[in-house]
């Protein structure tokens, strides 16, 4: 019995390092067929890694020719960009120049518009005060051959009456008519006073009816009342009248243009000395007609008028 039981031990030891062994032995291959399996999977990772590396690698050379490509494509593209600016910027200030000349071409145009209706305007007025002096003028004309057929009558009136006239009056009684003196200073002031007399203006109206044409001399002489002259004469003459001929002191000649119309003479005499106070006589004639005579005071001076 005791031999039994010292036999069984020993087996029963055997038996357990077997069957620890064949545990462990278990794990170890179990454990070195997982790391194998774990090893190939990371070799297969490794050789995909690589792949996808060169692949990467192959990429990064293909972007970096593209990079380059693109590089140029990109320099080329900035001088474009840079060309484009600089004609966007001429072209920008093209524009600006245009619309300031626009500006300005619109102001004008609204000013030759405000222009055209001022002077469309004026224009209206115009034609409003051209078609009233057209009716006046027209007016105008209706009342001067009005007047003219007035004027035809009162003259053929006159030409009759001076038919009659000649009838009943000689030539030698008809003289001129309105006679008037006029007596200036130096400023040409009018005075009577008669040492301030510079200038004597003899005027006359000469009628028609003494019928004196053509360009004929006109004579001024100055007597006192008793026909003797109150200055040196330039010279005598001697006018032919018809009943006598009578010389004549001469102090002013003027030559003046006769149409046998009505016409009115002024002539100017110029003493030669200071002329006194009193009574003259101012004789107008032509060489062969008489055309009346006037007389005029001057007067003294007093030192209160």
């Amino acid at each position: 019995m005791e031999t039994t039981q010292r036999t069984s031990t020993p087996l029963t030891g055997i038996l357990a390092m077997l069957v620890i062994l064949g545990l462990v032995g278990g794990l170890y291959w179990n454990q070195t067929r997982r790391m194998i399996d774990r090893f190939n999977q990371e070799e297969r990772r490794a050789d995909s890694l690589l792949s996808v590396k060169l692949q990467l690698e192959g990429d990064v050379r293909s972007l970096t020719s593209q990079l380059e490509t693109a590089t140029g494509e990109n320099e080329f593209l900035d001088k474009r960009i840079s060309d484009l600016h600089g004609q966007l910027y001429q072209r920008d200030a093209m524009e600006k120049q245009l619309r300031q000349q626009n500006r300005l071409r619109i102001g004008t145009i609204q000013g030759l518009t405000r222009n055209l209706d001022s002077i469309t305007t004026i224009r209206d007025s115009l034609e409003n005060q051209l078609a009233a002096m057209i009716d006046k003028i027209h007016w105008m004309n209706d009342e001067n051959q009005l007047l003219l057929n007035q004027t035809k009558g009162l003259q053929q009136k006159i030409n009759e009456l001076n038919t009659t006239l000649q009838t009943k009056v000689p030539r030698s009684a008809i003289t001129g008519d309105d006679f008037m003196v006029e007596s200036t200073k130096a400023n040409h002031k009018e005075t009577a006073k008669a040492k301030k007399v510079h200038t004597l203006t003899i005027s006359l109206n000469v009628p028609p009816e003494l019928q004196l044409e053509n360009i004929q001399d006109v004579f001024v002489s100055l007597t006192d009342p008793q026909h003797n002259p109150i200055m040196t004469p330039l010279r005598t003459t001697t006018v032919v009248l018809s009943d006598i001929n009578e010389v004549v002191p001469i102090h002013a000649v003027q030559r003046v243009i006769f149409t046998g119309k009505p016409k009115r003479i002024s002539i100017s005499v110029t003493p030669d000395k200071t002329l006194k106070a009193g009574v003259y006589r101012a004789s107008v004639y032509t060489k062969d007609t008489y055309l009346g005579s006037v007389e005029f005071q001057l007067r003294d001076s007093f030192w209160f008028f």
